[in-house]
């Protein structure tokens, strides 16, 4: 019980530390020809450092952690998920154990919130070791940093039957203003922390922001090019309008799954999400409803907007 409540009450503590203080990051990388490395460092106040390296299931991981302040510890984390391996503040400064799953790992750096409320510093050198030689590198690369990384992102692991939620802010306390599915092609336009999560600021073909998903199911993506076309759909505005002709840009996944940007007389643009060729979401705030006629897709809006979309936007060809 005592054991459970101090687990507790030390990731209570990195939670308010991690609200209030973005969390920076640092790639670990072995020499070639070597099984470990050994490095200086050091945090201030509420600062907060997240060591990143790739390992494979079954490798032994050894961490030896001294730090000239005994309110500084670090813990062990898997990839993104806030639960910890190992915690510093009960278990000590090492750590040595056989890692569960191949991936991303963590090693987070702080200091006790009473240390960090005295704004007391600490000086560390962290010594990590891996059994079965050099670190193995991510692959693909996933959203790992806060800066750089590639210049388009894929999406991956979001569960069968899901769509991943892209949000007008970082966090899941902002309003959902589109979704993506497994394999849909974003622009990378930076990450950032929210909490102990990272969220990525993501766009359009012409880089355009579109909003923020969960770095957790973005993965390193080739550029969408080969997947993009633009042309020209019939459209109206009003149920009593005769039909137009609107510029649309289209990306594409597979199998029908395609991300639609219609631009309206007025220069604004209205966007549609389909998968498997159906047609899933639209603007916040439209009802929709599709017709399909032929290889001809109808698209009613409630405030009485009306596209024909063809099947060769969707699928291509």
């Amino acid at each position: 019980m005592r054991q459970l409540f101090m687990t507790m009450l030390a990731l209570g503590l990195l939670a308010s530390q991690a609200a209030g203080q973005p969390i920076r990051e640092e790639r670990v990388q072995f020499a070639a020809g070597t099984t470990g490395t050994t490095f200086q460092g050091r945090i201030e106040g509420s600062e907060i450092i997240d060591y990143l390296l790739s390992a494979s299931a079954g490798q032994t991981m050894q961490v030896t952690f001294t730090p000239d302040n005994p309110s500084a510890y670090f813990n062990l984390l898997p990839g993104s998920d806030p639960t910890a391996l190992f915690t510093g503040s009960i278990d000590g400064n090492a750590y040595d154990g056989t890692l569960p799953t191949s991936g991303e790992y963590r090693l987070r750096v702080y200091l006790m919130r009473n240390a960090a409320r005295r704004s007391e510093a600490a000086n560390y050198t962290m010594r990590i070791s891996i059994d079965g030689g050099a670190l193995a590198d991510p692959a693909p690369d996933f959203a790992d940093g806060l800066a750089g990384g590639p210049d388009w992102w894929q999406v991956a692991g979001v569960s069968d039957g899901d769509l991943l939620n892209v949000r007008s802010g970082p966090g899941t306390g902002n309003a959902v203003v589109g979704q993506l599915a497994n394999g849909d092609v974003v622009a990378n336009l930076g990450c950032e922390m929210a909490g102990e999560t990272k969220w990525c600021q993501i766009g359009n073909a012409d880089r355009n922001a579109i909003g923020w998903a969960s770095g957790r199911y973005l993965q390193e993506g080739s550029s969408p090019s080969a997947n993009e076309a633009s042309g020209m759909v019939p459209c109206a505005m009003a149920p009593s309008q005769p039909t137009g002709a609107c510029t649309f840009r289209v990306s594409r996944g597979s199998g029908g799954t395609a991300s639609v940007w219609v631009t309206m007389p007025a220069g604004d643009e209205r966007y549609f999400d389909f998968r498997d060729g159906n047609l899933v979401g639209t603007d916040p705030g439209l009802s929709h409803s599709q017709e399909r006629r032929g290889d001809l897709n109808v698209i009613l809006l409630g405030n009485g907007e009306r596209y024909e979309i063809p099947d060769a936007v969707i699928y291509g060809g």
